[in-house]
């Protein structure tokens, strides 16, 4: 079992990603809108999700045997990833 300060340390890192991660998305849609046309934001969106999904598998594929820290990067990159993707999807809608 998790102690109450390394719990709350892992549930307030997934939240902490909102302060830069969206804007993330729109800047790797926007650069590769510049290098590539629409085509790029489409790009930009696919992989966000795609390293989305990879991340959340890894995620549920820890147990109890892995040290706390290993559920902490995993779910750090998913955030990030997750809001990546909204940040894109703000590059596509215009269109």
């Amino acid at each position: 079992q998790m102690k109450a300060d390394q719990a709350s340390t892992l549930a307030g890192c997934f939240g902490l990603m909102n302060l830069f991660a969206r804007s993330l998305g729109g800047m790797s849609s926007d650069f590769l809108s510049v290098k590539f046309g629409f085509r790029g934001r489409i790009w930009a969106q696919f992989l966000a999700l795609f390293f989305e999904s990879l991340f959340l598998f890894a995620f549920g594929n820890i147990d109890n045997s892995n040290e706390w820290y290993v559920a902490l990067i995993c779910l750090v990159l998913f955030s990030t990833f997750v809001q990546m993707a909204e940040g894109t999807s703000y590059g596509i809608v215009p269109f």
